[in-house]
């Protein structure tokens, strides 16, 4: 089992538990609100090793996690308090301890939401447009790997078709459109990657992003995270086109394939401004004119069925 701790906005304290990555939250102390906007991460985590469940959260370690701290140097914050009181201080005492692991953004990027203001720098390997693109990958699993363009549409054709021969299994893949009549950039990350399967593709990691000047050399782009949970990151139905979210940029649909949409808010995060549209001037739909999509050098993922369930890796080749 693998869990972290984390501190929101409207929950306060709750614990994530993640099966087969995907985390499902539940409440140590706060209000009863179902959302809540992640703005702080405990230091904290773990993966179990089959020595033992969670143990229930006493009251004295709810009265703990609901108690206003301010650290001073040499006292515990409230989530050391908590983690000493469910396992012990001596928890505290080793990165690894009973099994458990502690875990943070650096060592596990993609169980968190994308970091907003953060910009990766780029690669030696890095050429072109590839070197201002690489800002958007900070804290990702390809912010460190050099980038392979599988699929353009100035050269493989603007369908839906084309786009799964050259991008499916080809896990996360940062997809980055033009639009006609425009300046502006717009795009998305999605860590999971395209297989066509027909299934919902669900990660806290994606994100969207803009350049709503166009200017990737000298500007730092608008990245929009995740909300309302790590679901429906990315819809992965080929009858339906492309969907990041079920509305919150969508193109590629058949007789549409070109025509793209955007509604933020439910499923991505609005644009600074408060607008519900990625795209200029706060339009509900544009044309888009290219789009480009770029995942890691290292091959497409392997699929292995190990019991009931599917795992991916690389090729070692």
């Amino acid at each position: 089992m693998e869990f972290s701790l984390i501190k929101t906005e409207q929950k306060g304290l709750v614990l994530v538990l993640y099966d087969q990555g995907h985390p499902s939250v539940r409440e140590i102390a706060g209000s009863k609100s179902k959302q809540g906007k992640i703005t702080r991460y405990g230091r904290y985590a773990g993966i179990g090793h089959g020595q033992g469940s969670l143990k229930p959260v006493s009251r004295s370690s709810r009265r703990v996690a609901r108690q206003s701290s301010k650290k001073n140097d040499g006292e515990m914050d409230i989530i050391e308090k908590l983690v000493g009181k469910i396992f012990g201080r001596q928890a505290l005492e080793t990165d690894e301890s009973f099994g458990l692991k502690r875990m943070n953004a650096e060592d596990t990027p993609e169980l968190f939401p994308a970091t907003v203001d953060e910009f990766a720098e780029p690669l030696p390997e890095d050429t072109g447009d590839v070197r201002y693109y690489r800002k958007l990958l900070k804290n990702t699993q390809l912010e460190k790997i050099p980038l392979e363009l599988v699929f353009d549409s100035d050269k493989d054709g603007f369908s839906m078709e084309s786009f799964g021969q050259k991008v499916y299994t080809m896990g996360a893949s940062l997809l980055v459109a033009t639009i006609k009549d425009s300046n502006a950039i717009v795009g998305g990350y999605n860590p999971r990657g395209w297989i066509g399967l027909n299934e919902d593709r669900d990660s806290i990691a994606a994100f969207l992003f803009t350049w709503p000047d166009g200017n990737i050399s000298s500007s730092m782009p608008i990245k929009l995270q995740k909300v309302g949970g790590y679901s429906m990151a990315v819809m992965d139905y080929p009858s339906e086109g492309i969907r990041f979210g079920p509305d919150g940029l969508k193109f590629l649909a058949p007789g549409r394939e070109r025509i793209a949409t955007s509604r933020l808010g439910s499923y991505y995060a609005r644009m600074p401004d408060g607008s519900k549209s990625i795209f200029p001037n706060g339009e509900k739909s544009v044309e888009f004119e290219r789009v480009q999509v770029y995942v890691s050098s290292q091959g497409p993922e392997t699929y292995n069925l190990d019991g009931i369930i599917w795992k991916t890796g690389r090729n070692a080749e």
